[in-house]
C-alpha cells in the first residue's frame, strides 16, 4: 500500500552551499524549481507524502524539506529533490536521536544514519516524535508522518474508513476538475480521535461554529440547505494564481460510523453549472470486480430521488446561450469503484469508471447485465463504454457536461436529495476572480432569477 516516508540526506561538503542556492524560482516562471540530489535509487510512490531531513553540517540534521523522487540519474541512481528547504531551529545531533530512540527501531535508525536513505516505516512515527519532542515548532509540517496519527487511523472502525475514505475521493476528485493540485490532502492529521469529516483533518479547516465563516459562506448558491448541519470549510487556492479558488463544505447530519457513504456536488461558478457524483463499491467477481444490484434495492430508491429532480430540472425554460451550451444536461454520474480504502498518504483517485445515469438507465436494461438468478451485474468485461478519471474530470472542468444555468438554481434541492440519504455531501465550488453578477435577475440566458438558492 501506498504510505508516506522520510528519507535521511548527508550532503556531501562540496554540495552544501550549491543545494542551498539551487532551489527557487525559475528563469522563465514563478514556479518554485526544486533542488536536486544524485542518491541511490529507492522504492516510493509519487503519489504519497516524503519528508527529507537534510544534514548539512556533519552528523547532525539541519534541515527539513518536502522530498519528491525525481527522475533516474545514472545507473543505479535517481534524483531526490526538495522544495520548501527549512533550516531547523538548531541541528539536532546523531547522539541525541541515538539516546532518545526506542530500542525497537536502534538498529534501523543506525543504519540510516551512518549511510543516510529512507526510514523503514516502523522507524518513521518514533523519529517524527522524537524530532517533535525537540522542536515541538515542526508540528505543521511533521504531524501527518507521527505514531499518533496512526494510532488514530489504526482505532477508527471500518465503516468510518470507509466513509472517510469516500469522502478524500470526492475531495481529490473536486480539486482535479478545478484544476488545482492534491498535495495538500497529504497534510492530513485530525485533532481529534472521532473526525466527523476528512475535511477536519485538514490544516486552517473552520468548523460550522464559526460564526464568520458562515457569514462568509452565506453568499455561496445552495449554502442555505446545509448551514444548520454539523459541516467543515475550506478554502484551497492556487499559490501561483490567487484568484483560481475552491471551496470545499463537508455537510452531514450523523457520526462518522453511522453515514451512508459521501456524494459529491461541483459547481462551476463561471458556466453556472452542478454535476453530482455518487459512488458504490465493486465487489469482488470470478473474472474481476463487478457490481450487483437489484430492483427496488437502496441504488434504485437513489435514483428515483435523482428522477424528481431531473423532473423539475425538464420544467425550466430552456437556455440558449454560448454559457448554458452542454454536450449532456444531466448533471448526475456514478462511479463504480473496484477499491475503497482509506490511505491518507495516497493523494490520487481510486480506481474505476464513471457512468452517466442516462447511460445506467440503459445497462439496467441491456441483457448483457442480466445476471444468472435474476439479479443485475457490471463489470469490465460488458459495460462497453465508460468515462476514465481524465475524461471525467477534462468533461467537468470545462462544463461541457452538467446543469445549465436555469437549471442550476435547484441546486439547494440537489444538495438536500444527498443529505436526507445519510451521506456527506461534499459541496465544492469553484471560484470566478471577481463575484459574478448573475446572481439575480440579469442572469445571462435566462428571464428567471439564476440566484434564487
Amino acid at each position: 500500500m501506498i504510505s508516506a516516508a522520510a528519507y535521511l540526506l548527508r550532503v556531501p561538503e562540496n554540495r552544501r552551499q550549491i543545494l542551498l542556492q539551487e532551489e527557487g524560482p525559475g528563469r522563465f516562471s514563478d514556479e518554485e524549481i526544486p533542488a536536486g540530489e544524485p542518491v541511490p535509487r529507492f522504492d516510493h510512490s509519487r503519489r504519497a507524502p516524503l519528508v527529507v531531513f537534510a544534514c548539512f553540517a556533519t552528523n547532525a540534521i539541519t534541515h527539513i524539506a518536502d522530498g519528491r523522487k525525481g527522475n533516474s540519474a545514472g545507473r543505479g541512481l535517481v534524483v531526490l529533490n526538495m522544495r520548501s528547504i527549512e533550516p531547523l531551529d538548531r541541528p539536532i545531533r546523531f547522539s541525541e536521536l541515538r539516546k532518545r530512540a526506542p530500542s525497537r527501531i536502534r538498529t534501523h535508525l543506525e543504519r540510516v544514519l551512518s549511510s543516510g536513505g529512507k526510514l523503514p516505516p516502523k522507524s518513521l512515527g518514533a523519529l517524527i516524535d522524537i524530532l517533535l519532542s525537540l522542536q515541538p515548532d515542526l508540528a505543521a509540517r511533521l504531524g501527518r508522518f507521527s505514531e499518533r496519527r496512526t494510532e488514530i487511523i489504526s482505532r477508527l472502525a471500518q465503516t468510518s474508513r470507509t466513509n472517510l475514505a469516500l469522502q478524500k475521493e470526492t475531495l481529490a476528485t473536486a480539486l482535479q476538475i478545478a484544476g488545482l493540485g492534491a498535495d495538500e490532502l497529504l497534510n492530513w492529521s485530525p485533532e481529534t480521535a472521532e473526525p466527523r469529516s476528512f475535511l477536519e483533518g485538514l490544516p486552517h479547516a473552520y468548523v460550522r461554529e464559526d460564526a464568520a465563516v458562515i457569514s462568509d459562506l452565506s453568499t455561496l448558491p445552495g449554502f442555505e440547505a446545509i448551514r444548520s448541519l454539523q459541516f467543515a470549510a475550506k478554502v484551497f487556492q492556487n499559490a501561483s494564481n490567487p484568484s483560481l479558488r475552491l471551496t470545499v463544505l463537508m455537510a452531514n447530519r450523523l457520526r462518522l460510523e453511522e453515514q451512508t457513504g459521501a456524494d459529491l456536488i461541483y459547481y462551476n461558478e463561471t458556466y453556472r453549472s452542478f454535476v453530482l457524483v455518487q459512488y458504490k463499491s465493486m465487489e469482488r467477481g470470478s473474472k474481476g470486480p463487478e457490481f450487483r444490484w437489484q430492483e427496488n434495492d437502496q441504488l434504485a430508491e437513489e435514483i428515483a430521488r435523482m428522477d424528481v429532480l431531473l423532473e423539475a430540472l425538464a420544467k425550466l425554460p430552456q437556455d440558449q446561450s454560448p454559457t448554458s451550451f452542454r454536450l449532456h444536461p444531466n448533471p448526475y454520474f456514478l462511479k463504480l469503484c473496484p477499491r475503497i480504502i482509506f490511505n491518507p498518504d495516497d493523494k490520487g483517485l481510486f480506481p474505476g469508471m464513471y457512468l452517466p445515469l442516462d447511460l445506467w438507465k440503459c445497462l439496467v436494461r441491456d441483457p448483457a447485465t442480466e445476471g444468472p438468478r435474476g439479479g443485475r451485474v457490471i463489470s469490465y468485461n460488458n459495460v462497453g463504454r465508460k468515462l476514465t478519471n481524465t475524461e471525467f474530470v477534462t468533461l467537468v472542468a470545462n462544463a461541457w457536461v452538467g446543469t445549465t444555468v436555469p437549471q442550476s438554481s435547484l441546486l439547494e434541492k440537489a444538495i438536500r436529495s444527498v443529505v436526507e440519504t445519510g451521506k456527506t455531501v461534499t459541496f465544492a465550488i469553484k471560484h470566478l476572480d471577481q463575484p459574478p453578477e448573475f446572481y439575480g435577475s440579469d442572469a445571462i440566458g435566462s428571464n428567471e432569477p439564476a440566484g434564487n438558492f
